[in-house]
Formats: structure tokens, C-alpha cells, sequence
């Protein structure tokens, strides 16, 4: 340690003598001071006598709870990192130690290296709440609602609810189900002026249609049969916060007219009432369709798609940013090992490799799913490709019409950059692009037909991505191949 520096100060608390003894000659020859407690008086008498920075608790004591011991712990001795010790792997016990506000957790039997190295995050993360106060603990407990990936399509994401946050407007939210539009539309919330208030979120497609206007608008008492006592709805309780509207493109027709006049008037009266009620709330919703089509359907109102869609975002689909699954990967096996206790795992590079060539119909959700699932069926610290699902494997399937294809466009591909390099040329991708997708999108489109809906799902991509591409690329069929 360095003059001037004070020693972090460590408190072990577990009934085991050979744990405390065991986490001690390891923390101690890190260069901390590491206080042992058998149990919860003891362990008292410790953290009023010392300036304790991190707990290492033990889940079952004598006569004791641990959770509860940590919550008094974070509550009364803060800045401080508390790390509960479990030895069984229960995803309960995980969940209620992060609400009683630890740190983190680590299943028994451990490695001590992962021990020394969560104490030493848990002691950089205490000197940092010291420095900034008790938002960074806070951020850090919620980091199973980050949006994750650095690809250019998630960029722009970020970048859209960087300009639309501080605003109060009404942002709409377009992508594939499992593509994380709820966790896009929280950010946005957790990044506004309302960030304090609440964040009320209604699925339009999981409630029955003839409930759905109870739970936006309320009821009195003696509304209908059955409503026995005085309901507030979700548009009442998102005053001064956000409401979020998933799947607003189920909304049947008679609600989106309400739902229009609420959005115009700021006020409402709930079912059977006659009191108007004001209310002041940021509205963000999101749907999975292609409201412009619906639209054309006559199933949903085109001036109530006006006053949603003042500031679109769109969502890729996750075959679209495959250079985003690793990221996700890691991050799914992180929150897994939190969430169902068990040790922290990674994928085998034939693994990820497979996993990356997936195409993932249920997007980011699909994924983590299964990620999870490998958690638990893999006995090894690595998961090996053997594990995944047997759809995947044969998706994964080795076949040399890729490699063959790949050899192909490296071996044209020379010439053309050795020549933009020697002669300063730039925007090379644009070029090499184009004429690459030229072709791929001609020949594709002739052998379907002109099928516009099924040519994209065989690229993997949506429609409208499609459209654009050919619009762009001066690709039409009246011009290319005649009329059909």
C-alpha cells in the first residue's frame, strides 16, 4: 500500500472455522485487513469497532438469516460492498440478496482467484460510491436491464435515446418480438427528467381486449359486474412518469380512439366515472408490426400513428448484428450465474461460432434463453457445442458451399484494394457493397418471383430494409426483367 493510503478493512463472516481461516490467509496476503466473525454479534461488535468497506456474509448462520443481516449492513454501515456466500444454488437466494442490496454473491465451493478479484471490484466500487455518492451502487445493481452491443445498428440506438430522453416526447418504437423495445423504452425513461417517477408498462397483446380499457382507464365501484371496489389504471399511476405501451399495434380499434383523446386532451375519466382526471405523463410506445400496413387494413387509426410516431426508433433484428452476440453472450452468462447461483461459465469458440451463425427468430430473448438453459445442462466450466440444442447443431452443420464462396470474393477482391490503397481512393465499402448486393438481390428476387415478403425472409432481413436497399440500389423490375 502506498503512504497515505489506508488498508481496506475486510469483514468474513461464516459459522465455518475452516472458511474464515481459508478466506483470511488469502485476503491477508493481498494486503488487507481481514477481520473473522463466527457469528451475527460478533460480527456487530466488528463493524462498530472498525471501518469495514466489505462484507463477505454467509448466507445461513446460527439462529440467523443472512439476507436480513446484509440488508442491515447496506443500510446502517454504508459505503459499504457486501458478498453473500452461498452453498446452495437456488436462483431465490440470488434474487433476494441483490434486493436486500448486496454487492454480489459466490457459490461454495469457490476459487479464491474469483474471490480476490469480486473483493477487489467490491472495494473499487466502494471508493467510487464514497467519491460520487450512492448512484453508481445503484447503477451496478441494475445491470440486468443494460442494453448491450456495439454494433453500428445498436450506436444508433443509443444515440436515439441520447437526443430523445431530455425531451418529453413520444417516441415509437419498431422492431421484431425479443429485440429488447421494453428495455430501449426504460432507458429512455431512466435517462429523463422523470426518471424518479414511476415507469408503468401495459402488453396490449396479453390482455383480452374487454379488460384492456379497465386496466388503462380505471373503473369506479358498480361500473360493471364484478368491480367491486374503485380501480385506478396504469394512464392515473404513469402521471409524472412514463407510460409504456407495448404491442400498441394490438389495440383494438374502439380503445385507439380513447387512447387518441387522452393523448390530445392530457385528461380522462375512468369507466362508470364522471370525474376528469389530468393527467402528465411521457408516453413511449412499441409494436412488433408494421403499423403502416395495419393502417392500410383499416386496423389501426392513422392520426393516432401520428401522435406516436414523433421520434421512431428502430430495432435490428439480432440476425442483422450478429457482431453483437458475443457481447450478449458474455453478458447472459454474468446475469445467469447472479441470477441461478451457479458458477460463471464460457462458450467454447466452436460454440460461439455456432451461435453466431444462427439466425435467431426470437432475438435477443432466444438468446438469452438459451443461454441460460446452458448454464445448467453444462457440467464444465466451458460449454462445449455438443450442449446447444439440436436445432442449432444442425443449422451448424459443416458445409463448403460458405468457405468456397468466401475463397471466391477474397480472390476478386485483391486486386481491387491493392488498388484503392495505392492510389488513396476511399469509400471502398460503399462500392464493394453495392456490387455485391446488386447481384444477390436480382437473382434472388427472379427466382421467387418478384416476392418481395419471401426474398426477405430467405436474406433474413425485414421488408421494409429490403424496399429501401432496392430503392437505393436502382433495382426494379419493370426495368431489370420486363413485366411478369
Amino acid at each position: 500500500m502506498s503512504a497515505g493510503v489506508e488498508t481496506p478493512q475486510i469483514l468474513v463472516l461464516d459459522d465455518e472455522r475452516s472458511i474464515r481461516w481459508v478466506l483470511e490467509k488469502a485476503l491477508t496476503q493481498k494486503g488487507w485487513t481481514v477481520h473473522g466473525a463466527r457469528d451475527v454479534p460478533e460480527a456487530r461488535a466488528i463493524l462498530s469497532q472498525h471501518r469495514i468497506q466489505l462484507a463477505l456474509v454467509d448466507i445461513h448462520l446460527p439462529g440467523e438469516d443472512g439476507i436480513s443481516f446484509t440488508r442491515e449492513v447496506v443500510s446502517e454501515f454504508a459505503p459499504i460492498a457486501v458478498i453473500v456466500m452461498t452453498g446452495q444454488s437456488t436462483m431465490f437466494h440470488t434474487i433476494e440478496a441483490m434486493k436486500a442490496g448486496a454487492f454480489d454473491y459466490i457459490s461454495k465451493p469457490f476459487n479464491l482467484s474469483e474471490v480476490e478479484d469480486l473483493v477487489q471490484r467490491g472495494l473499487d466500487l466502494v471508493r467510487t460510491t464514497a467519491r460520487n455518492g450512492p448512484a453508481e451502487q445503484q447503477s451496478v445493481r441494475n445491470e440486468e436491464e443494460l442494453l448491450v452491443g456495439n454494433s453500428l445498428q445498436m450506436r444508433e440506438v443509443y444515440k436515439a435515446i441520447g437526443r430523445v430522453a431530455p425531451t418529453d416526447l413520444t417516441a415509437l418504437i419498431q422492431g421484431e418480438s425479443g429485440t429488447g423495445k421494453e428495455l430501449i423504452a426504460r432507458s429512455i425513461h431512466q435517462h429523463s427528467s422523470r426518471a424518479r417517477q414511476p415507469f408503468v408498462a401495459i402488453n396490449c397483446a396479453a390482455i383480452p381486449s374487454e379488460l384492456l380499457e379497465s386496466e388503462l382507464f380505471g373503473h369506479e365501484k358498480g361500473a360493471f359486474t364484478g368491480a367491486l371496489e374503485r380501480k385506478r389504471g396504469k394512464l392515473e399511476l404513469a402521471s409524472k412518469g412514463t407510460l409504456f405501451l407495448d404491442e400498441i399495434g394490438d389495440m383494438p380499434l374502439k380503445l385507439q380512439s380513447k387512447l387518441l383523446r387522452v393523448l390530445q386532451e392530457r385528461s380522462f375519466e375512468r369507466i362508470g366515472g364522471h370525474e376528469l382526471i389530468t393527467t402528465d405523463m411521457r408516453v413511449i410506445a412499441a409494436t412488433h408490426r408494421e403499423l403502416s400496413t395495419l393502417i392500410e387494413q383499416g386496423d389501426f387509426r392513422s392520426d393516432l400513428y401520428y401522435r406516436l410516431n414523433v421520434f421512431p426508433i428502430h430495432v435490428a433484428p439480432l440476425r442483422e448484428r450478429r457482431e453483437d452476440i458475443p457481447d450478449l453472450i458474455e453478458h447472459f452468462l454474468r446475469k445467469g450465474s447472479r441470477e441461478m447461483a451457479v458458477s460463471r461459465k464460457a462458450a467454447a469458440p466452436e460454440t460461439m461460432k455456432a451461435l453466431k451463425s444462427y439466425v435467431w427468430p426470437g432475438n435477443v430473448r432466444e438468446l438469452e434463453n438459451i443461454t441460460k438453459s446452458l448454464m445448467i445442462t453444462s457440467v464444465t466450466e466451458v460449454i462445449p457445442v455438443e450442449n446447444l440444442p439440436q436445432h442449432l447443431l444442425v443449422q451448424h452443420a459443416p458445409s463448403e458451399a460458405p468457405e468456397d464462396l468466401e475463397a471466391l470474393f477474397e480472390r476478386r477482391l485483391i486486386p481491387v484494394v491493392r488498388d484503392y490503397v495505392e492510389r488513396g481512393g476511399e469509400q471502398l465499402m460503399d462500392l464493394v457493397s453495392q456490387q455485391m448486393e446488386r447481384p444477390l438481390y436480382r437473382l434472388l428476387l427472379e427466382q421467387t418471383n418478384w416476392n418481395q415478403q419471401r426474398a426477405a425472409r430467405i436474406l433474413g432481413i425485414n421488408r421494409n430494409t429490403l424496399r429501401k436497399r432496392l430503392e437505393l440500389l436502382g433495382i426494379h423490375r419493370d426495368r431489370n426483367h420486363g413485366k411478369a
